[in-house]
């Protein structure tokens, strides 16, 4: 009596010894149990690793968001740099413009030194120009001839004719003078002036402008302050994004060992059915099975192999077709399993099992239930034979048929075997 349970198929003989019963419904409960522990495993992994790449892609928007504020935050800081070299020039310029107001001062003063100075002697040359006007006009009372009596001798009257003429040239020069440095002093009080308010003006220019840029650093040195605030806020939820993910792809590791761990209990478990199914092959009463299957059970796409798969080890092929197509015996033999008497267990599976030879079994899972198997225990097939018919019963995710070859008690790669 042999109980078979590979790639989520359950199947039992309908006849046999009774301690063999006894050993596959205890190899049956743990082989569900761990079926079902890897399953919730599996399905464990998957969440964790779908949480892991959410997590990442979160990580990896905030690492985009961060770049992209680092980018903002370095245009502002250049801009801000910028502003800080004009300002830089315009202190320089200030700083000119303060020796140029100081030399400029200096002329001003050297220019109001010497308007004073024109001015005192203006005034000098005033009270000199007065005295000749006031001598000339009282000259100018006396006639010639009351002078020349008035003389004591016609050398005195020829000196007091000389004083005259003498006064009146002085008189036209000191005019002169006095014009000149009247004109010359208003020049020079226009000039420090002009200078004073030139200088003046540029200063409030430069300083009106230095200001200007003096906010317009603040504002800049504001948005670097603001976007590294940003920068940090981002970081940190980056950063706790970052320890979710590994503490996911932690538990995506664990899941996995967990996994690794039932699978090889499972795999040690199915060895022990095929132990028991190469036991019952070898009380079949058949020769040795020495050669090749003649067909393959049936046409269609292997989409599982022989090996290892999800963390464990698929002991078959999974050869997909479409529902009710006929599945056949490799090879001919003798019908050692038909059933599924699991079904307490949650196995709604059909399998066959068929004997080639006492060291040589093959195995068909998942077969349709509403076209049921056309053969039963005990019946001897030829190769080419029709079976059953590819279904879906059993832990499946599609129609296909599960094929294994187990040969002297252990599974083995079908491929070798096959045409």
């Amino acid at each position: 009596m042999v109980v078979l349970i590979l790639g989520g198929s359950l199947v039992v003989p309908a006849a046999g010894d009774p301690g063999d019963q006894q050993r596959l419904e205890q190899l049956a409960r743990e082989k569900q149990e761990l079926e079902r522990a890897v399953q919730i495993a599996r399905q464990n992994a998957e969440r964790y690793r779908q949480s892991a790449d959410r997590f990442q892609s979160a990580v990896d928007e905030a690492s985009a968001r961060i770049a992209g504020l680092a980018a903002e935050q370095a245009r502002a800081q250049n801009a801000a740099d910028v502003v800080k070299y004009r300002i830089a020039i315009a202190e320089e310029q200030l700083a000119l413009v303060a020796v140029q107001l100081g030399e400029t001062q200096a002329l001003v003063g050297s220019l109001q030194a010497q308007a004073g100075e024109l001015t005192r002697q203006l005034a000098v040359r005033e009270q000199v120009y007065a005295a000749h006007l006031r001598a000339t006009y009282v000259r100018s009372r006396i006639g010639p001839l009351e002078m020349l009596l008035s003389s004591r001798s016609l050398a005195d009257f020829v000196s007091q004719v000389n004083a005259m003429i003498l006064i009146s040239r002085q008189d036209r020069q000191l005019v002169g003078e006095i014009r000149r440095l009247r004109s010359q002093t208003e020049e020079k009080r226009a000039q420090a002036a002009e200078r004073e308010q030139e200088m003046a003006g540029l200063r409030r220019q430069i300083e009106t402008q230095r200001a200007g840029l003096a906010r317009e650093t603040a504002e800049y040195e504001r948005l670097v302050r603001a976007v590294q605030a940003s920068i940090d806020v981002e970081a940190g939820e980056r950063a706790d994004v970052a320890a979710e993910r590994d503490r996911a792809r932690s538990a995506v590791r664990r899941t996995n060992d967990e996994t690794a761990q039932l699978n090889r209990r499972l795999e040690q478990t199915e060895a022990a059915y095929a132990a028991l199914a190469a036991d019952l092959a070898a009380r079949s009463g058949l020769a040795t099975f020495n050669g090749r299957m003649d067909v393959w059970p049936l046409s269609g796409v292997v989409t599982s192999g022989f090996g290892p798969r999800w963390g464990g080890f698929h002991n078959g092929l999974d050869i997909a077709a479409p529902m009710y197509t006929p599945v056949r015996a490799a090879a001919a033999g003798q019908v050692v399993t038909v059933g599924k008497p699991y079904l307490a267990f949650g196995d709604t599976a059909t399998v066959v099992i068929i004997a080639h030879g006492s060291n040589f079994s093959t195995l068909y899972g998942h077969l349709d239930d509403w076209k049921a198997p056309r053969v039963k225990v005990g019946q001897f097939v030829t190769a080419g034979t029709v079976i059953g018919y590819v279904g879906m019963t059993g832990w499946t995710t599609g129609p296909h048929v599960h094929f294994t070859t187990i040969v002297d008690g252990r599974a083995v790669d079908p491929r070798p075997y096959l045409p």
